[in-house]
């Protein structure tokens, strides 16, 4: 329940109390202690350092996250981050696991899976460890290459014998090589009787160039957490799938 303060003769009182509220005398301590709180704001992370003049023991936890958005905005998040797990636990702050085996179970040899990456995410390792347990070794029968100036023709040279051969594809940093995209498009569109085995796994940065194409056969894995959905068909929960970019 939130608590109702009154302020009387230039005091914020807790009504619930009748006591000076632990905040009621924040300003005038940090001007009387610039120094000190200067300190403080200065600390390249103060979330994680006591805050000041006994305040760490006045306040709760919510209270110092108030001063620290006061004082240094750019710490919120991090001080948000440590609050929730304060209060509710780390699990609460940790991003799904990406379940590799069921975004291939919702796949098919016409439907590429497509990891939108964000910042330090690199699904490859778990690509190459599920081929691994399904008989598809990388380097084998699991063909992979990054995308970069000139390999458009051997990524299409791999597409076309998995294709043929029932072989996973991998072709990473795809919005590397965006004027090729439209030749890739091209060749899905061509595909007709692709071998049951055959899979075509995709990974771009957020991208508009990514050809619409290829966006609306395909499985999308965003953000490093699973919210797979075909882009004709059903859309996941309290998210609008636009298909303009990735």
């Amino acid at each position: 329940m939130r608590r109702a303060r009154t302020q009387i003769g230039g005091s914020k009182l807790d009504s619930t109390t009748g006591k000076v509220h632990a905040l009621a005398h924040l300003a005038d301590d940090i001007e009387a202690e610039e120094g000190v709180w200067r300190a403080y704001y200065e600390l390249e992370a103060p979330e994680e350092a006591p805050l000041p003049m006994g305040y760490d023991h006045s306040l709760s936890e919510f209270e110092k996250l108030l001063v620290l958005r006061c004082l240094r905005m750019d710490r919120v998040t991090v001080g948000i981050t440590r609050f929730v797990i304060s209060v509710m636990g780390e699990r609460y702050v940790q991003p799904p696991v990406l379940d590799y085996a069921q975004i291939y179970k919702q796949s098919t040899q016409t439907t590429p899976i497509v990891f939108v990456l964000s910042p330090g995410a690199d699904p490859a390792f778990d690509v190459f460890k599920l081929g691994e347990e399904m008989g598809f070794k990388p380097g084998a029968k699991l063909k992979y290459m990054a995308l970069g100036q000139g390999m458009g023709p051997k990524a299409a040279e791999f597409i076309e014998t998995g294709v043929q051969r029932g072989l996973w594809v991998m072709l990473q940093n795809c919005h590397l090589l965006p004027k090729w995209l439209k030749t890739l498009e091209k060749i899905l569109e061509k595909i007709t009787k692709p071998h049951p085995d055959f899979r075509l796994w995709l990974t771009t940065e957020p991208t508009d160039r990514f050809p619409l194409g290829v966006l609306q056969r395909s499985l999308k894995v965003r953000e490093a957490r699973l919210t797979l959905h075909r882009a004709s068909g059903g859309h996941p929960p309290g998210r609008t799938h636009r298909s303009r970019g990735v």
